[in-house]
């Protein structure tokens, strides 16, 4: 059955991290006096932006496609594929607030984008490592 085993996990799981991020996102949106966009709308508004994020998406998909493919020709690393998507999604995380602050009416929002950001970050690790604690010996062959 689905909710045996690992499935009431995964449920707690997507259930934990939507309700956390949401209380969060709500609170800082409060603190920062930012106003809530749509879910799909699309976060280029500048030019300039809409330039340095096709550049970013280019990389991304490059090495979405390259990197798993040198990894299975010279072995199994899934935490630099992990490693370097972080790496991209952080560098196209600092574009977007660096546009914010120099364009945003709310002088707050690239504060309020960055923090977002990493409280989700925090919020999915931790759910993570204590609902799946068996992924770290996995990864780190513990």
């Amino acid at each position: 059955m689905l909710f045996e085993g690992i499935g009431w996990r995964v449920i707690l799981f997507i259930m934990g991290v939507a309700a956390s991020t949401f209380l969060t996102n709500t609170v800082l949106r409060k603190i920062f006096g930012v106003e809530r966009k749509p879910f799909f709308s699309k976060n280029e508004v500048y030019e300039d932006q809409k330039k340095w994020d096709r550049i970013l998406k280019g990389i991304s998909v490059v090495a979405a496609i390259s990197v798993p493919m040198l990894l299975f020709e010279y072995g199994a690393a899934s935490l630099y594929v992990l490693l370097i998507s972080v790496v991209i999604g952080a560098v196209q995380l600092v574009v977007q607030a660096a546009f914010q602050k120099k364009h945003a009416e709310n002088p707050y929002e690239y504060m309020y984008t960055l923090l977002e950001s990493l409280t989700t970050t925090v919020i999915l690790i931790a759910f993570g490592i204590s609902l799946f604690p068996e992924f770290l010996e996995y990864v780190y062959n513990l």
